[in-house]
Parts: structure tokens; sequence; C-alpha cells
């Protein structure tokens, strides 16, 4: 049987705990993003552009925040926008590629935003093995290295050709299969019909 001192203990610590979930779940509940928005929401990329997206969160508590470093970064085809994920360099984003467009999509705390990067319009190609050159990514090959490229979304014949023969070279315009001689950066073309493609490299 609890003594008066014993109960109005008891009923103390039973406030404070009160108190403490009250508190803990108005922060859990009330205070959740309910929106994240991207900016630029529709930028146009020219080959090689780099572009640091930023996300801002929306609270219901009718506050918002920069959450760019916190938040989770995608694209829907790192061909085309290739960004870096997450860390102090996070929505920063180079134009590597060409294929029309892509979905750069931040996710924070189980919240979702999209921006459109809208590129050249054509064959998409790969393969495109990104890495962080700087403060952005960049398709990257090593010297010494050799690939075969394919183009997506190309019928019949493909020609390759690159604006630098030093840092990337095709063993002939019709087999897509490349060396990389020397450090530099080029441009590689992929063109089948009246379609073309492009894609950024930077070679190391």
């Amino acid at each position: 049987m609890l003594t008066g001192r014993k109960l109005v203990l008891t009923l103390a610590f039973g406030i404070l705990v009160a108190v403490a979930l009250g508190v803990g779940c108005r922060g859990f509940f009330v205070n959740q993003p309910t929106s994240v928005t991207i900016t630029p929401a529709s930028p146009t990329f020219t080959s090689g552009q780099q572009q640091a997206f930023t996300a801002l969160a929306a609270f219901s508590d009718n506050t918002s925040k920069d959450v760019t470093a916190k938040a989770t970064w995608t694209t829907s085809n790192s061909c085309i926008v290739a960004i870096i994920a997450s860390g102090a360099n996070a929505g920063h984003a180079t134009d590597v590629g060409s294929g029309g467009s892509a979905t750069i999509t931040a996710s924070y705390n189980g919240v979702s935003g999209t921006a459109t990067a809208s590129v050249d319009t054509g064959l998409t190609i790969t393969p495109c093995p990104m890495q962080v050159v700087g403060n952005y990514p960049e398709v990257v090959f090593n010297v010494g290295q050799s690939a075969t490229f394919t183009a997506s979304g190309a019928s019949g014949t493909v020609t390759w050709t690159s604006n630098n023969t030093s840092a990337v070279n095709f063993a002939s315009s019709s087999s897509g299969t490349a060396t990389f001689p020397s450090a530099g950066t080029a441009t590689i073309t992929a063109t089948a019909s009246t379609n073309t493609g492009t894609l950024f490299i930077t070679v190391q």
C-alpha cells in the first residue's frame, strides 16, 4: 500500500513521463517534413555543364529548412545526368550525356521531391562509370583502359567519333570499342541515321 509520500512521488514521476512523452511525440508527429522542393526545378543543361541542386524541406509546424546535405539524391539515368548521392557535395550534378531529360530526386525522412533536368535529345550512350572529380561527378576512365560503348535507341549502323582522339580513340568508327591513350577530356558521339547521342568523358 502506498504511503502519502510515495503516492506523491509516484504521481510526480508519472507527470514527468507524460510530459516527456508528449514532447517526444510532438517532435515525432508534428514536426515532420511535409514536402521537399528542389531548386532549380527544371534546368536545361548543355554538354558538360555542372549544376548544384538544393533541397528545401517544409514541416508541419510551418517552418522550413535547407536539407541539401542531409537528403539522399538520385537520378533516373546517370548516363544523362550524374549526381552525388550524399555527403558535403550532395546534389552536385553534371550533364554527361544525351537522351532528352533526367528526373532528379531528393529524399529526406521519407519525403521526396523531384526536378526535371532537360538535356539534348537523342541516343543515350553507355557505359558511364561515375567518379567525383573535384566537387562534381564525371564519367571517368583510366589511361590504358578500353571500353566498348553502345547507344540505346539506335536503329541500323552506328558511327562513333571522338573530338579528342588523344584521350579517347575508337579502333574503327563502326565498332564502338575505344581506348584511352592519355589523360584529358573528350566528347564521344554516336550517330545512327538522323539520331545522335553524346557522352562527355574524363580520362585520368
